[in-house]
């Protein structure tokens, strides 16, 4: 092994440990009965079911809005392309307690959005509908760029052929496009899934209630200290992991499936 080679290794591994040890820490100071208080406590288990339906719902908005603005960014030219590029990545900058009052400045605010919210009677602060929203907010970037991503890979010569064989543009997208674009898609829905389920900033400006179970961390600890917030961190660690390496194995299949038929 080269010097640079080993060099690597110990820089690795230092990196490694800085990720894991602190998660590993958390589970080596608990007790095997506070873990399991902490998982038959219904206010866990409602917590950590409003953060996944919560995240659910929030990545399938994100979805719908953002393939349409990948698949734009990625096949068509128009001004200011790279400028509106560079903003829809924003959210990932912006602190995201500023995230949570700019959003709730704008619910509450006269404007038309504000307006049009509180004609139809829809109530984002301290509701479902605000959660959603404030997970949205942050993760919907991940799914736009892995959009663009996925569809700047799809070679343009197979649309070409699919619209001189007499299909429509729709039929195109949704045939030939789409479905090749798709791994890098499910890929950004997971990490964007992901995200939102780690928010906490704007959470705490616009939707406290219902609790998610970040929020619900961050409150055993402000109210009791440490000690009372390890084992309800622990379980959301490892329900958090089971889920992310459960769609990142579902991905994994379908991608490899596609592979295989492509072979």
């Amino acid at each position: 092994m080269s010097r640079l080679n080993k060099a690597f290794v110990i820089l690795g591994g230092i990196g490694i440990a800085f990720l894991f040890l602190p998660i590993f820490h958390i589970f080596l100071n608990l007790s095997f009965q506070s873990l399991l208080n902490t998982i038959k406590d219904p206010e866990v288990i409602n917590a950590i079911f409003t953060s996944l339906k919560a995240a659910f719902f929030a990545v399938l908005l994100s979805f719908a809005l953002g393939v349409p603005i990948g698949f734009l960014i990625a096949k068509t030219e128009f001004p200011f392309k790279k400028f509106l590029e560079t903003c829809i990545n924003l959210p990932i900058a912006i602190p995201h307690v500023a995230a949570g009052i700019a959003l709730l400045s704008l619910f509450n605010s006269k404007t038309l959005v504000g307006r049009l919210f509180q004609f139809f009677h829809i109530g984002f602060v301290d509701t479902i509908y605000g959660v959603i929203i404030a997970m949205m907010f942050v993760s919907f970037s991940f799914v736009v760029s892995a959009s663009i991503v996925g569809f700047s890979s799809v070679d343009e010569d197979l649309e070409l052929v699919a619209r001189s064989l007499g299909a429509s543009p729709g039929y195109t997208f949704f045939k030939v496009t789409l479905p090749l674009a798709f791994p890098s898609i499910i890929r950004g829905c997971i990490l964007a899934f992901a995200r939102s389920l780690s928010e906490v900033g704007a959470l705490l400006i616009i939707a406290y209630y219902p609790k998610t179970a970040q929020i619900l961390v961050y409150e055993r600890f402000e109210e009791y200290g440490l000690n009372a917030a390890r084992p309800i961190t622990a379980v959301v660690i490892v329900a958090s992991l089971f889920i992310f390496l459960t769609l990142l194995y579902l991905n994994y299949k379908f991608f490899q499936k596609r592979t295989d038929v492509k072979g």
